[in-house]
């Protein structure tokens, strides 16, 4: 820790990098830099880390009732031939050993909120070790000030104090909501969802959460076949079917039915995979990833939802699954009466429509607020190079962004197939690839604004 003016006659603890939430996302970069030779850099450079809550690593991904989306051999490829001795040793962990024992499977999130407990821990421990470094857990970030010196002045309320420091490259990974306002404005298939349906819609934040299937079980008590419409193509809607069906509510054929704006498709080692399984759904130059091969690498159904699709379309030829049907949203006409007939005809509807970032509370030089990309306007909070953006689309120096709705694409060179048209956030390369760019990157313009200020 070095020592900064941050206002004229006053002096405030100077860390050049910060890293603000410390889930899976925020301690991902870390992770990737410890791979990579990189870590020693940054704890020798200084750097502190914040949350809001008393631990890190898992966030929120304890919380949910599901399997991941992500193998078990990627949740440990962070640690496996790590050169960091402490986070090495975690694969004799019994919790690591019980992950590896899945191999190329799924893993249940409980589980995987354990491993990244230990995970959160061993970083800890580390950055508290170093001298230019701190952590601050149980830590609110309040505001976030531009300096004309390019760094910026943070102010967080820690342990009921209010306490100021100084930073140049600031990493924000604190998560995502949803916002049922959302429901009020966004039409499906014509028609916002509220306040029309606002009786009988969740989402499904609250159905993957444990205790989900009870509360609906419970709204549908009574109910002889009862009819449950999800509205979503994404991983969260397709976990929800998946909950649904294996929860013993008596459905039948088509009783959960997913609406869907975009095409389902399923994920495939290779085209001869897939041909060999049947599947014919797909353009062999737009959907295959020309870096690793895969069919549908980014957009296609994996694991346990990828199996439930197969079932669901009889691709393999194995035992279909009649009780989920699929129906895609008519996005060429003003209102779909198709669609309105299914949301009329439900008992209830589970919104998977996505998530907000929740992004940081950043002030231009004047102390106006700045308002951020994905958080108040536009797609995406961050863009190709893991830099927040503003409202207009413009990147804000020393400020990146990663996480879950943060609306990152990635670079041709990364790989993912050409039609895919939305956002990644797949653990392998938040801990890879897109990890050791935010590393590189904050590293960088913390030595450029070093180099400005000595200058």
């Amino acid at each position: 820790m070095r020592v900064a003016s941050a206002a004229a006659g006053t002096s405030v603890p100077h860390y050049p990098l910060t890293v603000v939430g410390l889930g899976p996302a925020g301690l991902a970069p870390l992770l990737a830099a410890a791979k990579s030779g990189q870590l020693e850099e940054i704890l020798s450079r200084g750097i502190i880390l914040i949350d809001r809550a008393d631990e890190a690593g898992p966030g929120r991904i304890g919380n949910y009732a599901i399997t991941s989306d992500s193998s078990a051999a990627t949740f440990l490829s962070c640690l496996v031939d790590c050169p960091v001795p402490s986070l090495a040793a975690l694969v004799d962990h019994p919790v690591a050993r019980t992950i590896a024992d899945l191999g190329v499977g799924c893993v249940p999130l409980a589980l995987a909120g354990e491993l990244m407990r230990l995970v959160g821990r061993a970083i800890v421990d580390l950055v508290e070790a170093a001298p230019a470094c701190r952590v601050m857990l149980g830590t609110e970030l309040l505001t976030l000030r531009q300096m004309p010196s390019r760094n910026w002045v943070a102010t967080v309320r820690h342990a009921g104090r209010v306490e100021t420091f100084t930073t140049r490259s600031v990493l924000a990974a604190t998560g995502a909501d949803q916002r049922r306002a959302r429901l009020a404005s966004e039409a499906i298939g014509g028609v916002p969802l509220l306040p029309r349906f606002d009786h009988k819609v969740i989402q499904s934040e609250q159905m993957l959460a444990h205790g989900g299937v009870v509360h609906v079980a419970h709204r549908l008590a009574g109910i002889s076949s009862p009819r449950i419409a999800i509205i979503g193509g994404s991983t969260s809607a397709m976990a929800s079917a998946n909950l649904l069906l294996r929860s013993g509510i008596p459905f039948n054929d088509g009783g959960v039915r997913l609406l869907h704006r975009t095409p389902i498709t399923v994920f495939y080692p290779s085209v001869q995979a897939a041909l060999e399984d049947g599947y014919t759904d797909f353009d062999a130059q737009r959907d295959v990833c020309p870096v690793s091969g895969f069919l549908f690498r980014f957009g296609g159904f994996r694991f346990d939802s990828r199996e439930l699709v197969r079932r669901a379309l009889k691709i393999g030829g194995g035992q279909g699954e009649t009780r989920l049907a699929f129906q895609q949203i008519a996005t060429d006409q003003a209102v779909d009466t198709a669609v309105q007939s299914t949301l009329e005809e439900a008992d209830l509807i589970i919104s998977c429509l996505g998530y907000t970032p929740r992004g940081l509370p950043v002030l231009g030089q004047d102390g106006a607020p700045i308002a951020l990309g994905g958080v108040s306007g536009g797609t995406a909070m961050v863009d190709p190079e893991c830099s927040i953006i503003d409202s207009q689309g413009r990147s804000i120096p020393g400020l990146f962004g990663v996480g879950l709705a943060a609306g990152y694409r990635p670079p041709a060179h990364m790989g993912g197939e050409a039609s895919f048209t939305g956002q990644v956030n797949g653990l392998w390369l938040w801990q890879n690839d897109v990890g050791r760019l935010i590393a590189a990157r904050m590293l960088a313009h913390a030595a450029d604004t070093a180099d400005m200020i000595a200058a």
